[in-house]
């Protein structure tokens, strides 16, 4: 029979095995850079001041976040899997982008209209993190929050705003009740 001191100890050896095996990665920081094009970004990212350091192997980074907002971007994202895997070690792992305060046309402030653009997204499967404010698809999208995460159920902010239960469970409802408008291909495919 384990006494609560041994439980405690337990569980204190167990988390400090499961601390030690993960690692923290600094977003990559490409904002402010005048990008034009996704391609024009892949510069040395600015490194964080405090925090964990940025780890490189080879020419890729170990990174689980981009930031890319406030550049000049523009044109189309079919570019954005192959941008990807030119910076990061495993692209699958991506849990947050941030494309905001851009010049896009298909895609955050930019002026999305077309919820084909954020169909795109779907196959970044480990995405949790979104922020498309400030887009013309706030206003012409009806019920686009449920929209947006029935395309990606994993994500657990948008808009910088916590996705909840009931977020989930309205998203879930509206799903069923939409399924033609989403792409067969939803959050089905990882980039390879």
């Amino acid at each position: 029979m384990s006494t609560p001191m041994g439980t405690k100890r337990a569980m204190a050896s167990v988390q400090k095995r499961i601390d030690n095996q993960t690692q923290i990665y600094p977003p990559l920081d490409y904002s402010f850079h005048n990008a034009q094009q996704l391609e024009d970004a892949v510069v040395e990212p600015r490194a964080p001041q405090n925090g964990p350091k940025l780890v490189k192997q080879g020419d890729r980074y170990n990174s689980y976040g981009i930031n890319l907002n406030h550049n000049t971007l523009n044109g189309p994202l079919e570019t954005l899997p192959d941008f990807l895997r030119t910076i990061l070690v495993n692209p699958n792992a991506l849990s947050t982008l941030d494309l905001s305060f851009n010049v896009f046309t298909e895609i955050p402030i930019n002026m999305l209209s077309d919820m084909t653009e954020v169909q795109k997204l779907a196959p970044l499967k480990q995405l949790k993190y979104l922020t498309l404010h400030g887009n013309p698809i706030e206003i012409t999208v009806p019920y686009l929050r449920s929209y947006i995460l029935a395309l990606l159920p994993g994500l657990r902010s948008l808009n910088c705003t916590p996705v909840t239960k009931g977020d989930r469970k309205i998203s879930e409802v509206w799903e069923g009740m939409n399924k033609p408008l989403l792409p067969n291909y939803t959050n089905k495919k990882p980039i390879e």
